[in-house]
């Protein structure tokens, strides 16, 4: 069954991947690569709206057990069609949108998401603040 679903989100991927300009062969070839990866590590975009920098500031003080991750279509969002929120959670603290899956990467696992297919994030790390005018950043893992 697990194969099944591969080919169903490779099939995906790849015809977005045509719609961008690849020609058929290049998109399946690059569409196995993207769904063979184990885990997708990639920084979340928008982390310095709002209110958001104090939130990364705040997760620094908890465990990474206690932090999950989950991704959220934003099919309304004005800027980006594709646009796939990230919402931090901290057990037994709440939840909060912290950013978005940057642009490119949206693209390609927004039609998963569309779609019913599994898409699942975890957290990695916040990286950042190394000296006192720099910012958070946030890594998550995306298992496709």
């Amino acid at each position: 069954m697990k194969n099944r679903s591969q080919k169903s989100k490779v099939c995906i991927i790849a015809n977005k991947l045509t719609k961008q300009g690849l020609n058929r062969s290049q998109a399946f070839i690059r569409a196995w690569q993207f769904i063979k990866a184990e885990t997708l590590e990639t920084k979340v975009s928008g982390v310095t709206h709002g209110k958001r920098q104090q939130a990364l500031a705040n997760l620094t003080k908890y465990n990474a057990e206690l932090i999950s991750i989950d991704l959220e279509r934003d099919s309304t969002n004005e800027y980006d069609g594709n646009a796939i929120k990230v919402i931090t959670t901290v057990q037994g603290k709440g939840s909060y949108c912290i950013g978005f899956v940057p642009k490119p990467l949206a693209a390609l696992i927004a039609p998963l998401l569309d779609a019913g297919k599994a898409v699942t994030a975890n957290f990695q790390e916040v990286r950042g603040k190394y000296q006192s005018w720099h910012n958070y950043g946030l890594v998550v893992g995306l298992q496709i």
